[in-house]
């Protein structure tokens, strides 16, 4: 493949491409070895566009079988279409999982829709199909391959690729190419392959799908039973500091609660981390604003798609980082001012949540416009709960980096998550190309 010669070293073929009509005989190829050769033209509008060049080893003083006269047979009438310019057929359903193989079936069709001749093959698919008397001589109507494809490809005069499957017992994957000769059918070939074993095991992946899809359903259930046994639990404690801790607990577990649901309503292990990040920023703000003291949360940029386990780790890191915006930012007490005071509604805070996925990996940061960090804080020694679960998951589950810092030219935050490419590809590769 790719390589030239002159025309001198194949006449036949040359003349071939320059007449545009089939040329045949016999060249030497070296070392005192002849071979047949024949050189179709392949052609397109009256323009010959290449040539097909078959080169046989001379025939010894044998007996040719039937299967390899009939495929000899075939080629002759395909070399005539391609000469004639109707092959490639002008128009051919073109599905490359269907591609014809070697090892297919092969039945020739004469223009009644009579079987010809049936490979081995052929004959063994057909017989699973049910057909148990002889298949040369047979109406290609008994098959149980379905007559449609034939007339169709007959009526058309293009390839037609069909599928049946009986009673889940057997899969038969057909495609017929009609045989022309100056526009017309004269017959055609069908190839046929045995895809029950393929189909069974679609049917099993979408079994397994669907199970876990249903396990995502059931674990986001079993967490919204847990969350409403916290909030019931969390009313009849007196404490603020118990009432504060379960509060957290529930926000955490609504951020894992909407991952599994994301999962759930999702045949791919994979998950848009956008799709996401919107349901999480909006568990905040139904539990921390107030018409005292609005908070206004934004989100910007696409993290692209990560792998489940990457999601549920990350849905968790950024509920932290919100919930630590809101809890620190501003004095209010999470955000909301006291119901004493009669000053009215406070400005609204303004949090922003800015995704940034590049080749080399994920930024997740969360930008406030609160009273900005205390006087010599040190990440290192902050021992919150929250804070500590954000530096275990992104440094020890993510091989990740996290750094608080003051918005440069202004007051507030910005905490900063950055996860390297290496953490963000699923065990089936690396699928996680931003969306669009």
């Amino acid at each position: 493949v790719g390589r030239s010669f002159e025309s001198r070293r194949r006449p036949l073929v040359a003349e071939a491409f320059s007449s545009g009509s089939t040329t045949s005989g016999t060249v030497n190829v070296g070392a005192d070895r002849d071979v047949n050769l024949l050189a179709v033209p392949v052609r397109h509008s009256d323009t010959t566009l290449a040539v097909l060049a078959r080169e046989r080893i001379r025939p010894v003083d044998r007996p040719t079988s039937e299967q390899e006269r009939t495929y000899l047979t075939v080629f002759d009438r395909f070399a005539r279409m391609l000469e004639a310019g109707e092959f490639p057929y002008r128009e051919e359903e073109r599905l490359r999982h269907r591609t014809p193989r070697v090892g297919d079936g092969l039945l020739l069709v004469d223009s009644n829709g009579r079987i010809e001749f049936a490979s081995p093959n052929a004959v063994s698919l057909l017989h699973r199909l049910g057909m148990t008397r002889g298949v040369t001589g047979a109406r290609f109507d008994d098959t149980g391959l379905g007559s449609s494809m034939l007339r169709a490809a007959f009526a058309r005069r293009s390839a037609v690729i069909d599928e049946m499957e009986r009673q889940d017992e057997v899969a038969v994957v057909s495609h017929c190419f009609p045989l022309l000769e100056s526009g017309l059918a004269t017959g055609a070939i069908v190839l046929v392959r045995d895809v029950t074993e393929l189909r069974r095991r679609d049917r099993q992946l979408v079994s397994k799908d669907a199970t876990i899809r249903e396990i995502h359903h059931r674990v986001k259930n079993n967490l919204q039973t847990i969350s409403s046994l916290l909030r019931l639990q969390a009313r009849r404690l007196k404490g603020d500091e118990a009432k504060a801790a379960l509060g957290e607990s529930v926000r955490r577990i609504g951020a894992i609660s909407v991952v599994h649901e994301t999962l759930a309503q999702s045949a791919e292990d994979d998950v848009a981390f956008s799709e996401i990040v919107r349901p999480l920023v909006r568990v905040v703000e139904e539990s921390v604003s107030s018409p005292l003291r609005p908070l206004a949360f934004t989100v910007t940029g696409d993290a692209g798609v990560l792998p489940g386990q990457v999601t549920t780790t990350m849905a968790v890191v950024l509920t932290e980082l919100l919930q630590n915006a809101v809890d620190h930012a501003f004095p209010s007490g999470a955000g909301v001012a006291d119901e004493d005071s009669r000053d009215g509604p406070l400005p609204a805070g303004q949090v922003r949540i800015d995704l940034d996925r590049r080749p080399d990996g994920l930024s997740v940061r969360v930008v406030d416009d609160g009273v900005g960090l205390p006087e010599g804080f040190d990440l290192a020694e902050a021992t919150g709960l929250g804070l500590t679960i954000v530096r275990t998951f992104v440094e020890g589950e993510l091989g990740g980096r996290i750094r608080l810092l003051p918005v440069e030219g202004g007051s507030g935050t910005m905490a900063e998550v950055w996860v390297p490419a290496a953490r963000l590809v699923g065990p089936w590769g690396d699928a996680n190309e931003p969306t669009t």
